[in-house]
């Protein structure tokens, strides 16, 4: 395989990974709130490598998702 079906190979999973892990952070409330952020930090950082090495806008787009979900995830003071 080519580099460039590897990229795309690549970018489809994380698109995938990312929009699971986001649905499934912010869904599962049993779950306790540590957890929930590993669902989300987790695909974050492979973002952020992703984006090192690719140097394509679609990761760092699904990094700025994750950011955006990490404030729903995080623990209120009076729970």
């Amino acid at each position: 395989m080519n580099s460039e079906t590897i990229q795309f190979i690549v970018t489809t999973l994380m698109e995938l990974l990312t929009l699971a892990c986001a649905y499934l952070g912010l869904r599962l409330i049993k779950l306790g709130w540590k957890l929930r952020m590993a669902l989300i930090v987790v695909p974050l950082l492979a973002n952020a490598v992703c984006y090192l090495i690719y140097r394509t806008t679609p990761f760092f787009y699904l990094g700025v998702v994750l950011l955006i979900c990490i404030p729903f995830v995080w623990p209120r003071k009076s729970a």
